[in-house]
């Protein structure tokens, strides 16, 4: 008759582990040759544009404790073991009892495990995917949903917990924290059923309060539980799938190694930035995480809650191998405490193929669209996100941390860009071009157009602003027209203003139009575009406004593909596109 005989743990105080044991990656090597060394308690985010291979990475991991193998993006991993033997026995005994059916064969059976008694110390040593299900925990996107269902009871005296359901059954304190990060996200609390039977759900809304003659098991207790809470099963996909992450990763305690794939699948951008901040808080201190999302709500999380521990690795698929990128960790210290990088969406950059930093949103807004006509960016769709830098001097930044990640990145700022160098040296050498040559151009361009005179002196302005203010009515309000042909006189104030209403068709003759020409070859060869018309406006000159009405009215009142006025718009965009393509 088979026998399982229970460990000193299933019904006793559990002999004491003096070093948590762990498992954990001293290094990963990956298909382009790039090896990343690692601590024990690091954070790593797998970004990337789609197909770039960050699941795979995970499933990969996964393999990779246990024997060697090659993989198709991480070639090799070298473990790192941490703990005596000893403690890693009275580990596996506190999660599993000895089958003793076979005396030839002892086993330990429980929680995945199921490993010969006396091969225990070679697994440990040599071959630790029989030790995978005690140390590693993969979260898939397959399971997401159902895997906060009902589980079935089990015998808590007798029987180890096999879900994290159990857990919560078994440890009040585990139940108060998890409905803690729970309540946290949705405003409710997250509480297990304990009158199920032979199903243990979960249920959503306000936990009322035990009173001093009941307990979690009181007849009465349940009651009120069950009248003011609603399952889980019938809720929402976020709240699911929310639930079934902070389960698998904050209740189980001894995995060392947490491998969790897209964390933000069903999730609101709310809940998946906290969703980030828990993970990297309240993971266990002994654990290495690694995380493989689409989401720069998770990302900023993470950035929020723990940037010292978080190796941002971003992956880009190269026909059969993945290359790979590792953010520094200064700059992303700088990422999360810049409120530009923080709040704009260029941490959204990382998951796309290509971004295009502009000026402002409504040169956003105006050139995505022109790039989203076909006949601009022929057959490859554009993988690309437009980012407002919120002016000139702040390109270069987002530029260079883009670019640190391996980005493609182009920058189209207008024609005044030319007028402080000191701007136009950083963003040339964050976009990696030689500036030694772009300044043997631009410095007499700048000259050029300093010294010729298309604008008007003081006198001149003071003059033209009397003459509309004479004509001006003395009561009521201010006439819009007689406002916008005070700001035209002010924009031909310098002559910057100038070049910037007229663009290349205002460089000087002579040497200053070559110069103009060198450098807007050398420039668009790495990325920086000037806008040949000066600015935005300069595109469609019938529409009279400026900025976001400028580019509402073109939308509106232009067919973006087809009017002869946006030729030159169009030309440009696919010039900025072709670039790559």
């Amino acid at each position: 008759m088979n026998s399982i005989s229970t460990g000193q743990s299933a019904g006793g105080t559990p002999a004491p582990i003096s070093t948590i044991p762990s498992l954990t990656f001293e290094s990963l090597t990956f298909s382009d040759g790039t090896t990343i060394a690692l601590d024990a308690t690091d954070i790593v985010l797998f970004v990337g544009p789609n197909n770039a291979g960050k699941s795979l990475v995970l499933r990969e991991l996964e393999e990779h404790i246990g024997q060697p193998m090659e993989g198709k993006v991480v070639r090799a991993a070298q473990l790192r073991r941490t703990g005596e033997f000893e403690d890693v026995r009275k580990l596996v005994e506190q999660n599993s009892r000895i089958d003793d059916s076979d005396p030839r064969h002892r086993r330990y059976v429980g929680s995945g495990l199921n490993v010969l008694t006396h091969m225990l110390e070679h697994a440990w040593q040599h071959d630790p995917s029989q030790l995978r299900p005690l140390f590693c925990e993969r979260i898939a996107t397959e399971n997401r949903i159902v895997d906060s269902n009902p589980q079935g009871g089990i015998a808590l005296l007798t029987q180890f917990p096999g879900h994290p359901i159990h857990i919560l059954y078994k440890y009040d304190d585990v139940e108060r924290r998890i409905s803690g990060y729970f309540r946290q996200a949705f405003g409710q609390d997250l509480s297990v059923f304990r009158l199920g039977g032979n199903s243990w759900p979960l249920l959503v809304g306000d936990r009322p309060a035990v009173l001093p003659d009941e307990d979690r098991l009181s007849t009465t207790y349940n009651e009120r539980l069950v009248a003011a809470t609603v399952p889980l099963q019938d809720q929402g996909d976020g709240m699911r799938s929310f639930a079934t992450v902070i389960l698998r990763m904050l209740a189980l305690g001894n995995h060392s190694l947490l491998l969790l794939d897209e964390p933000e699948a069903f999730l609101h951008p709310p809940q998946a930035r906290l969703l980030g901040e828990f993970i990297a808080k309240e993971r266990p201190q002994h654990a290495q995480l690694f995380i493989a999302t689409h989401s720069p709500d998770v990302l900023q999380g993470l950035l929020n809650a723990a940037p010292g521990h978080l190796r941002v690795v971003r992956l880009k698929r190269d026909g059969t191998v993945n290359r790979v990128k590792e953010l520094d960790k200064a700059l992303a210290r700088k990422i999360s405490a810049d409120p530009v990088m923080k709040f704009t969406s260029v941490l959204s950059g990382v998951f796309h193929q290509r971004v295009i930093i502009c000026e402002s949103d409504a040169d956003c807004m105006f050139y995505s669209s022109i790039l989203d006509i076909p006949d601009v960016h022929g057959s490859q769709f554009p993988d690309v996100l437009f980012v407002q830098a919120g002016g000139k001097h702040r390109m270069a930044a987002l530029a260079e941390a883009l670019r640190a990640l391996d980005v493609d990145v182009d920058v189209i700022a207008d024609f005044d860009l030319l007028n402080d160098e000191t701007v136009l040296e950083r963003l040339v050498k964050a976009l990696d071009g030689d500036w030694v040559k772009v300044y043997a151009d631009a410095h007499p361009l700048k000259a050029a157009i300093e010294q010729h005179k298309p604008w008007l002196n003081a006198g001149e302005v003071a003059k033209g602003v009397r003459e509309i203010l004479d004509n001006a009515p003395l009561a009521g309000e201010f006439p819009r027209n007689l406002r916008e042909e005070i700001e035209a006189i002010f924009r031909k104030a310098s002559p910057w203003d100038a070049i910037k209403a007229a663009g290349r068709a205002a460089v000087p003759g002579g040497d200053a139009t070559k110069h103009y020409g060198q450098l807007q070859a050398l420039c668009n060869a790495f990325g920086l575009w000037i806008v040949p018309v000066g600015e935005l406006e300069g595109f469609c000159k019938s529409e009279g406004r400026h900025g976001p009405a400028w580019v509402q009215n073109v939308m509106e009142n232009h067919n973006l593909a087809t009017d002869p006025q946006l030729a030159e718009a169009r030309a440009f965009v696919k010039d900025v596109w072709d670039r790559l393509y």
